[in-house]
């Protein structure tokens, strides 16, 4: 799907093609991430918004579907990392991250929510939108390295 988007992206605006192909991996990056702030924010919605969770707890399961969708895209498509021998380590240092991410996020979501009263909806993509600039270059220059 990827590749077919980029065919009729280059046929129909030769020029837009040429300065986004350069920025691929930032697009698919926030593609991917964009896909998997859908899977967090939509079980953080149905945990909080359907089935009445807390605050916090609907964010921590919210936070658990988001991190495999996120480690699974970027790795494989983001990155196009498709080795499985640091697979491992790869998912080790990235739970690293986004453990440090999670404690963040609840900080930051506490912080908009209970004591500025923002919706907990718009809060959730401010605080993803923000962390992820932060972590696409931690994912790029330390986890998904194509080293030899």
């Amino acid at each position: 799907m990827e590749l077919r988007f980029w065919e009729i992206l280059k046929s129909s605006w030769p020029r837009l093609y040429e300065i986004m192909i350069g920025k691929r991996t930032a697009i698919v990056f926030l593609a991917a991430g964009g896909v998997a702030v859908v899977a967090d924010t939509g079980t953080l919605y149905l945990f909080k918004g359907v089935f009445g969770f807390a605050l916090i707890p609907a964010v921590a399961v919210a936070f658990v579907v988001g991190f495999c969708a996120s480690f699974v895209l970027q790795k494989f498509w983001t990155f196009e990392n498709f080795s499985v021998d640091k697979v491992h380590t790869q998912a080790s240092l990235y739970f690293i991250v986004a453990v440090g991410n999670f404690f963040l996020t609840i900080a930051l979501m506490y912080f908009l929510v209970e004591v500025l009263h923002f919706w907990y909806i718009l809060s959730k993509i401010a605080v993803a939108g923000g962390i992820a600039c932060v972590t696409f270059f931690i994912y790029k220059i330390f986890i998904f390295k194509n080293l030899p």
